[in-house]
């Protein structure tokens, strides 16, 4: 991973908001997965960059066998999921051996994100998915940081303007763009499943008063609009199946 200090000490995330946004996140990713994976319970999933496992323990009611990877040691808190310390770009499972893979917002934060995406189809089994959300690179706002255009410049300023702003060290995320993981997930059959989430948030993120408000009239934009409004939203979500 491109940094190992725990992720919620990096960001200065208060850790009650987090864990609240963690419930409306896996909400959301059930019920997609639910509509790729035709037998859930017989499936084995990995959730790649687990943090704390917020995500992950809620996924072990709903699938066969689920582990937690994260670069980080999650200490002596207990797990209802066999957890394991890697590096996402160097997985210590032997080839096919998921039917499920997890991305959920770590690309951004590995040191090589085409390593983490070539590890992903190694680990996958033939027809296998994975599920994977990033932020934009473009969108003005540095999800991460909360820093305007932090995100398009060159590292070595960029990590100036979060010193002098008091708000780390340096700057180690690499967001992509669009094109950019078109490009790196060649190799994968692709579903974008942004305009169907943006026109049918209430579905998705039915406890999320916020997301909902900002997402309201996305409904309405006809459907060749919504498209080319895509490279330029705050973040993505695909379906990326291993043909």
């Amino acid at each position: 991973m491109a940094n190992s200090q725990p992720f919620l000490e990096r960001f200065g995330f208060r850790r009650d908001e987090y864990h609240a946004s963690r419930k409306y996140k896996v909400g959301k990713i059930l019920k997609i997965l639910f509509e790729e994976i035709a037998r859930p319970r017989e499936s084995v999933i990995a959730d790649i960059g687990c943090s704390e496992g917020h995500i992950t323990q809620f996924l072990v009611e709903h699938f066969r066998f689920v582990v937690g990877v994260d670069i980080d040691a999650q200490g002596s808190r207990p797990q209802s999921y066999q957890f394991v310390q890697a590096d996402g770009c160097c997985l210590p499972f032997a080839d096919r051996s998921f039917d499920i893979v997890l991305l959920n917002h770590i690309l951004e934060h590995v040191a090589s994100q085409q390593s983490l995406l070539d590890e992903v189809w190694r680990i996958l089994k033939p027809s296998g998915i994975c599920y994977l959300a990033v932020p934009n690179r473009l969108w003005i706002l540095e999800p991460h940081y909360l820093l305007p255009f932090l995100s398009w410049l060159p590292r070595s300023v960029a990590s100036t303007y979060v010193r002098l702003t008091k708000r780390g060290a340096a700057y180690s995320e690499t967001l992509p763009s669009y094109w950019s993981i078109r490009r790196m997930s060649k190799k994968f059959g692709m579903k974008d499943l942004t305009p169907f989430l943006l026109r049918a948030p209430e579905t998705f993120y039915p406890d999320d008063p916020d997301l909902l408000a900002r997402t309201r009239y996305m409904k309405w934009l006809p459907e060749p609009l919504l498209k080319m409004f895509i490279p330029l939203v705050p973040s993505w979500v695909f379906i990326l199946r291993k043909r």
